[in-house]
């Protein structure tokens, strides 16, 4: 009787299989695949979203194709659709959910849908960085750009629609300060920060926002610097709610630097090991990610190539909240094989001096990291 369920198990019609294989989520399918060659014959080729930060890049500024680049696999996966966004550039990104800022308009994109949704118009000029808090119903603008920076904000209401914009009090000090222009601000502790080049922070408290209607950030007097050079530097806040920076040297010349900030002493240290995890960063947004790649632990990416690579067109499917990558057409390639050493990706090891050149790198500067694992 047994063998005879086994049988009847392993012998289920092909379309029943596809069934039951629709139902399940991606990462199940290797086991499914497992079971035996006849269950085996119904997997069809997917490339899983969720396992590192993607690099989501158009040609142009206001070009908003999908095409995204995955350092794991080491190929752009190109989605048929495009974003009814035109003229619009990217501001920030939380798993699948993309915001976008045209002059006078918000738009908050699902990468998945392709939906597009208007936010609460601008009233004043347009934003250079959107940022929303760890409960999504606060956003705030932020001027950083030719000034001190300032922010405005808007609040969602309990039915779940956007407010108005508040925006901060008139600005009279006729001083104009240079923040970083490509490093997003980072909430920390409530507070909202802005870095400046040389490792000065600006912060805005919300608080006193409510109650003086400021919106200004106030510089603080620590910390005062890197204490090593750099070109560009990118904030973020660690997966352990620490604030860090990555200290890029340039195109070309020595590895990146990795600081954190001694909360209490209110000083950069460098940080020696990233103990396993590797840092994503160079666009609007800078991701910090736990990895079992071996070749990507303890290592820095930018959004660098030097050899452009194959491109898959691709649909983009999620299921329950797995986010995998479907090819449209047949194809032979083995879709769990990784990338070697990402050689092809300007990717440095932390606390290496080695110097490395890329002849023909293309710096891809309208592009931002995304990642589906925060589905």
């Amino acid at each position: 009787m047994a063998q005879e369920e086994e049988r009847g198990w392993s012998s289920l019609p092909t379309d029943l299989l596809a069934l039951i294989l629709d139902r399940l989520p991606w990462s199940s399918h290797p086991s499914f695949a497992a079971a035996c060659r006849h269950w085996r014959s119904v997997v069809t080729p997917f490339f899983p979203a969720w396992l590192t930060p993607l690099l989501l890049s158009a040609a142009d500024v206001g070009s908003t194709n999908l095409r995204f680049y995955s350092p794991f696999h080491h190929k752009n996966f190109e989605v048929s659709r495009t974003l009814a966004a035109p003229g619009a550039k990217f501001c920030c990104s939380t798993g699948r959910h993309l915001t976008l800022c045209r002059l006078s308009t918000i738009l908050e994109a699902d990468l998945v849908t392709g939906h597009v949704q208007e936010l609460p118009p601008i009233i004043f000029g347009w934003f250079h960085f959107v940022i929303y808090d760890d409960g999504a119903d606060t956003m705030f603008g932020v001027h950083t750009i030719g000034r001190p920076p300032r922010t405005s904000v808007a609040v969602k209401d309990d039915d779940g629609e956007w407010g108005a914009w508040h925006y901060p009090a008139p600005f009279t000090d006729p001083e104009l300060i240079q923040s970083c222009p490509n490093t997003n601000p980072v909430l920390h502790g409530g507070l909202l920060y802005v870095l400046f080049n040389d490792g000065k922070l600006a912060v805005y408290d919300r608080d006193k926002h409510q109650a003086e209607d400021h919106g200004h950030f106030e510089f603080l007097d620590k910390p005062g610097s890197f204490g090593l050079e750099c070109d560009d530097a990118y904030l973020f806040e660690s997966d352990e709610g620490e604030p860090m920076a990555v200290l890029a040297a340039g195109r070309h010349g020595t590895p990146a630097h990795v600081v954190k900030l001694d909360e209490k002493e209110m000083e950069w240290e460098e940080v020696e090991s990233l103990d396993g995890r590797a840092v994503f960063t160079g666009t609007l947004t800078t991701l910090m990610r736990k990895t079992d790649v071996e070749w990507m632990q303890d290592k820095v990416f930018f959004p660098r190539l030097h050899d452009w690579p194959e491109t898959v067109h691709v649909d983009i499917v999620d299921r329950d909240g797995e986010v995998a990558f479907v090819p449209t057409t047949s194809t032979g390639a083995d879709t769990t094989a990784a990338a070697k050493d990402g050689g092809n990706l300007w990717a440095y090891e932390l606390g290496s001096e080695e110097s490395r050149e890329f002849w023909e790198t293309e710096k891809l500067d309208y592009s931002i990291w995304v990642d589906f694992k925060t589905c």
